[in-house]
């Protein structure tokens, strides 16, 4: 892993501190996006290659790089890229280099809600019932053979796009009737209880670092994506990871979304998004047995690593500082906008200074964040 390709085709902002956890693992590290790209913005690649506007372009150009570089590791940081490439690549030994799967049989869990629901039933993982909705004479179907509440989720979606809890028949055919979906829509019973996401490294299906945490904040609902954290050891769960990335042949970082129902004692798999996240270079505030250490274990050494070695005694809360003051500003947190302005619980260590190309970024999509949300509220108000 001395040498590694991250890329982005979407230019999501998750991906911006990526490149510095491979860095400072000792990786040479190339990134490959668009101009002015989130990917591009930092401190931390020693190479950028620009990619084409055209999405088809971006992945022959992509495809073509890979070929003829020694690339030891690849790092996909968005769902479109994703789908994209799983969607291109027949080959697999070309597949195992570069997606984050080794068993290209699992391609289905790839940015497809029924696929990965399909996975996990053929892999006998815990997961909510479902059924699937294609047409109008599937209904009866789907309100048959499911308990409610049930959710929703559009088959290709990212960010929780367009979800909703239906307590009732009537509401999944109003929803229907309203949203005329062309595509198929995967409905899964809600299940209550616990929530755990899991920020996770897997190298060639073994664990090799973990982090749970229960989420303080999302930035509109449940839905959607979240903007504080407090995490928590939990060596329980350890064993449903193991066998999750046995099964999938996961090979890079992983966003595992678990619930868990205290009544039926079970750990009920939500999602795998086979990704990056916001999150990840966070995991240095943790522990010093955390993803940069894990990396640069696997550079120096090939050494796999010991999941246990990444729990800690005392809950830690870690806020997202560009997504976490957007969100204030949204809901109008007082208490939050305090939080990052008297540095309580120590927020200021969260702010990237250490890049201030990144930085520099961040405060001005922060500022134009600002000024738009003003206009608009004006516009509303003169309507």
């Amino acid at each position: 892993m001395k040498k590694v390709l991250i890329i982005s085709l979407d230019n999501w902002d998750s991906c911006a501190e990526v490149p510095y956890i491979f860095k400072k693992a000792g990786s040479v590290v190339d990134v490959y996006c668009r101009k002015g790209g989130w990917l591009q913005a930092n401190r931390f690649h020693d190479k950028w290659i620009e990619a084409p506007l055209n999405s088809n372009l971006f992945i022959e150009k992509l495809l073509v790089l890979i070929n003829t570089e020694q690339y030891s590791f690849i790092v996909l940081t968005d769902e479109p890229i994703l789908k994209g490439l799983s969607e291109r690549i027949v080959d697999e030994k070309l597949f195992a280099k570069v997606m984050p799967l080794l068993k290209m049989e699992n391609k289905k869990m790839l940015s497809s809600k029924i696929g990965f629901s399909d996975f996990c039933i053929e892999k006998d993982i815990e997961t909510p019932r479902y059924a699937i909705y294609h047409s109008e004479t599937d209904i009866e179907h789907i309100l048959k053979n499911l308990r409610f509440p049930i959710l929703n989720k559009n088959e290709f979606s990212w960010g929780g796009t367009d979800m909703r809890i239906l307590a009732t028949p009537l509401e999944v055919k109003e929803l229907i009737k309203e949203t005329a979906p062309t595509q198929p829509i995967l409905f899964q019973e809600f299940i209550e209880g616990e929530e755990i996401r899991i920020d996770a490294f897997y190298y060639k299906g073994e664990l090799q670092a973990y982090f749970c945490a229960k989420v303080l904040n999302y930035a509109e609902n449940r839905f959607t994506y979240n903007t504080r954290r407090t995490y928590y050891s939990n060596p329980e769960i350890k064993s449903h990871l193991i066998d999750l990335g046995k099964k999938a042949g996961a090979n890079g970082f992983a966003n595992i979304n678990y619930i868990y129902n205290n009544k039926e004692n079970r750990y009920y798999l939500i999602e795998m998004d086979l990704r990056t996240n916001s999150w990840l270079a966070y995991s240095q505030y943790l522990s010093n047995n955390n993803f940069i250490t894990t990396i640069k274990n696997l550079v120096e050494n090939e050494a796999l690593a010991n999941p246990d070695s990444n729990l800690f005694k005392e809950n830690i809360e870690i806020g997202l500082f560009y997504k976490d003051l957007k969100r204030v500003y949204w809901q109008n947190d007082l208490k939050g906008f305090f939080r990052w302005l008297l540095n309580i619980k120590g927020y200021w260590r969260f702010l990237p200074l250490y890049d201030l190309r990144l930085s520099k970024l961040i405060f001005k999509s922060l500022l134009n964040e600002l000024l738009v949300s003003r206009l608009k509220k004006k516009l509303s108000k003169r309507k």
